[in-house]
């Protein structure tokens, strides 16, 4: 499910998927990392970040925390997602525009 829905609706290759722990790390990320191309993470998005980028933008927030294959992503960065549990379905959802001056 992880590799079709997210990986290939967003053209992201992916092979594998690691749950973390309430406080929101891997555990024996050391290998993990050390093992890794690419590591991503989906969170809830905070009060804030919802009212500040509107619903329509959902309600996770998908970051890359470690990419060998490009650039990294700063920190408040993220992609936007929105979570269906009943259908137990992540989708892209509208981009907020971030703080840039590019």
């Amino acid at each position: 499910m992880v590799k079709n829905q997210i990986c290939g609706d967003m053209n992201i290759a992916g092979i594998g998927a690691a749950q973390a722990t309430a406080a929101g790390k891997l555990a024996d990320s050391a290998k993990i990392a050390r093992n890794a191309s690419t590591i991503a993470m989906i969170t809830d998005k905070t009060a804030d970040e919802v009212a500040a980028d509107g619903p329509e933008c959902g309600n996770k927030k998908l970051r890359v925390v470690y990419n060998r294959n490009g650039m990294q992503m700063s920190e408040g960065e993220y992609i936007d997602l929105r979570f269906d549990g009943n259908h137990i379905l992540y989708e892209e959802a509208k981009q907020h525009i971030p703080d840039s001056p590019f």
